[in-house]
């Protein structure tokens, strides 16, 4: 009976079929809001006359409607195919399309605003005839609301009670706005003529209500959130207490208008992006920009002393759902100077871009490849395969100050750099043959010394895969890992300069290759 309601907003159950002995049965069709008390009127519910395609009085019905002329349309049903073993989920398709939900395993899923997964059906199937479907209740009410709709729902509930005696028959109707139904207590004889079994049922209609303002999927969403939280943007010079700020219109304004903070900048510590690193497939963090498919982007800055800076209009902009993360984050600003590149592209138009130490790594590994093609006709290092080719894209610099979260990042960069040389290409252009022993970064030296390069031209790549090899990047407790790290780390002793500092010489190890192949290409 609490499954049965005209506002739920959990779960709602629309299609059923438990066997005996409390068997539950039910199917659902849409019919137009005005309809409902029509519908509940009727002594048969029409929920049963949709999903069958027949051919009667030589007129074909193809089962997305009422047949007999009403108004009612098919929206879900589970259906099987003799000798099929697994019953198939039917949906009308417009619900799907609307949601762009796709189908995960038992359960179908959708994006929300905010770009995150939400189950939006899920469906239980133990047997041609023990299965059950639900939909997640303020999802369906939401679209019922769009269509104009209510969801008629046909229930049939039965249970034995064995263990009760013999009863009188009794018979509870219910009709209001929203169901026709009857409770009915009686009993039956058992089995083989035995002694009386009592049982009782439910049966009849209801129908599920749409409803205004529920939330919607990622592409079609205008939500508004209840509060709005106060973020710190500065300190009170005369009490030293936080200076806030709502992220709202009347402080932002809107495009072509300002508010009077709509350059208001906000602070956060680094570990606001630790979220969303720890999801490449899903968001994209760059120097300047996080993004999440195809859903929302922020521009974002990076002060010198580390602090992730973003202007309260962007921060308006961006879904509510994911201001209480980074209002955890939210720090007042400790003094650092500004990302001098998003202040002149944002205020200034200008074009300029913000220290991107990634950006800047894989721009100079492009122009090795490029110099590559054209002397060799092939790249001196060969295209990622996964799962290196989404960590080289989801590669950024470390964000807490552990240094045990260099191990990600540089065990990328050596994969990339190191392990995806195409050694055994490079063997075969040599001039001298080389020792049969000798490995990729031998091979790529001995290229550059053929071409009159620099004599430790690989010199920072070594020092990399020297790093790694010093008992793995989790670990820098021994002497000789400490004295690794020491040499590449250029006098930096906290994660993200240490990493900074092996990109920069990386980043010249790199551009000194491929000038030398430039070079002797263009000679």
């Amino acid at each position: 009976m609490r499954s049965i309601a005209p506002f739920p907003v959990d779960w709602v159950r629309i299609v059923e079929l438990t066997p005996g002995p409390a068997s539950d049965v039910r199917c659902c069709a849409l019919i137009p809001i005005e309809d409902v008390d029509t519908e509940l009127a009727r002594p048969q519910c029409v929920a049963r006359e949709v999903g069958e395609v027949e051919i009667f009085d030589g007129i074909f019905h193809d089962g997305m409607a009422d047949r007999f002329g009403g108004c009612a349309e098919f929206f879900c049903q589970v259906r099987w195919q003799e000798p099929a073993t697994v019953p198939a989920v039917e949906w009308a398709l417009p619900f799907l399309w609307y949601w762009r939900a796709i189908r995960r395993g038992d359960q179908w899923i959708y994006l929300d605003s905010a770009g995150r997964d939400v189950e939006l059906a899920r469906v239980r199937v133990a047997a041609p005839d023990d299965y059950a479907v639900e939909v997640r209740a303020l999802a369906l009410r939401h679209y019922l609301h769009l269509r104009g709709r209510a969801m008629l729902l046909a229930v049939q509930v039965d249970q034995d009670h064995p263990g009760t005696s013999e009863v009188e028959r009794e018979e509870h109707p219910l009709a209001c706005g929203w169901a026709s139904m009857e409770f009915q207590v009686y009993d039956y004889d058992g089995a083989d003529g035995g002694k009386p079994l009592a049982a009782s049922s439910l049966h009849g209609q209801y129908v599920v209500l749409p409803a205004d303002g529920a939330p919607g999927p990622a592409w079609c969403t205008d939500e508004e959130p209840d509060d709005y939280p106060e973020f710190i943007y500065g300190l009170n010079a005369s009490t030293g207490r936080p200076l806030t700020v709502q992220p709202t219109t009347d402080n932002t304004g809107v495009d072509g208008s300002p508010g009077p903070h709509f350059w208001t900048r906000i602070y956060f510590n680094a570990q606001v992006l630790d979220r969303y690193l720890a999801e490449p497939r899903r968001y994209t963090v760059t120097g300047s920009r996080i993004s999440c498919l195809h859903v929302w982007s922020l521009s974002i800055g990076r002060t010198s002393d580390n602090l992730v800076e973003v202007d309260l209009y962007d921060l308006s902009r961006m879904p509510w759902r994911e201001w209480d993360h980074w209002r955890a984050h939210n720090v007042a600003p400790a003094g650092g100077d500004p990302d001098e590149g998003k202040l002149r592209r944002e205020r200034l138009n200008q074009v300029a871009s913000s220290p991107d130490v990634v950006r800047d790594i894989r721009a100079a590994l492009g122009r090795a490849n490029n110099a590559s093609q054209r002397r060799l006709g092939w790249p001196l290092w060969r295209p990622l395969a996964e799962p290196t080719a989404t960590e080289w894209a989801a590669l950024h610099p470390p964000v807490v100050s552990d240094r045990s979260a260099l191990q990600g990042p540089l065990l990328t960069l050596s994969k990339v750099l190191v392990d995806s040389i195409d050694s055994s290409r490079l063997r075969k252009v040599l001039r001298t043959e080389p020792h049969r022993d000798a490995k990729s970064l031998a091979l790529l030296q001995q290229y550059v010394d053929e071409l009159d390069g620099p004599e430790d031209a690989v010199q920072p790549l070594r020092e990399l895969q020297d790093l790694r090899s010093q008992g793995g990047f989790a670990h820098y407790t021994g002497s000789s890992a400490d004295k690794a790290l020491a040499r590449v780390a250029g006098g930096a002793t906290l994660p993200t300069e240490i990493f900074e500092n092996i990109c920069v010489k990386l980043i010249g190890a790199v551009d000194s290759i491929a000038m030398v192949i430039s070079t002797a290409t263009a000679g």
